[in-house]
């Protein structure tokens, strides 16, 4: 049994798979392996070091157990390995850590090294922040890694685009006004034989109805009309007969 739980371990890694915890949910682990970093490498660069981040991968095949890569100056660490891994869920994170990684010396009480990655939501996979790093300001022991999960963001619905109400009533009414015009013109011109205006359906009507609003409008609109004063009437087409005193009295 022992060499064939070697045979496997030795197999995953070779292949590029994290070694999970048998307590590590196997929905959450089928998970990570849809997102298109996985099995991939990220690179982050700082003032003081070079990181190799490997999503159950070991970068660069530098060391076959390693997950995390450190290169700091002329040094390089490995800050967690693939056959010691922790994967954990939160309200809005997926938390993955490698754990023996290289141990400290004289630092953190001679502990071994360790990386956690945070995915959270997010379209730029590519941005990693470092949260925490060991430094010769900053003695954190533990790593800690931010990268952005597009997949873990919610899918938002797209609201399906309608027409409204009167968009569709005024294509109706142009559709019914295009086929009565059209229609009415080649029955007028092949049935009747008419030409030039007389094509029009229904014309001495349409006529009729542009003079009948003409005159509504004129109607309406009159500012001066020219109408007769109460008790005075002018009739401009025969001669005036009135004397001067009759105009002048009330």
């Amino acid at each position: 049994m022992h060499v064939i739980f070697f045979l496997i371990t030795f197999c995953a890694l070779v292949n590029g798979d994290c070694i999970f915890r048998s307590n590590d949910s196997k929905v959450l682990q089928d998970k990570i392996k849809k997102w298109k970093i996985y099995n991939n490498t990220l690179t982050r660069n700082t003032s003081t070091s070079i990181y190799q981040i490997g999503i159950c991968l070991a970068p660069n095949n530098a060391d076959i157990h390693g997950a995390v890569i450190q290169k700091e100056n002329n040094n390089t660490y490995v800050l967690g390995k693939l056959n010691e891994t922790n994967l954990v869920e939160g309200a809005n994170f997926i938390l993955l850590t490698y754990h023996n990684g290289t141990r400290y010396s004289n630092q953190c009480y001679n502990n071994t090294r360790s990386a956690s990655i945070f995915f959270i939501c997010g379209q730029n996979k590519e941005n990693i922040t470092v949260l925490e790093e060991h430094t010769t300001t900053d003695e954190h022991c533990n790593y800690v890694f931010e990268v952005q999960i597009p997949e873990m963001c919610p899918v938002v619905p797209q609201e399906k685009k309608s027409m409204s109400g009167g968009a569709i009533f005024l294509i109706t009414i142009l559709c019914l006004a295009s086929a009565y015009l059209i229609g009415g013109f080649l029955f007028m011109r092949i049935k009747r034989g008419a030409r030039g205006v007389d094509q029009i359906p229904n014309f001495e009507m349409w006529r009729r109805l542009g003079h009948l609003a003409a005159d509504g409008c004129d109607f309406c609109c009159r500012c001066n009309p020219n109408t007769s004063r109460q008790g005075y009437f002018l009739d401009e087409t025969g001669p005036d007969t009135r004397s001067d005193d009759d105009i002048l009295s009330p």
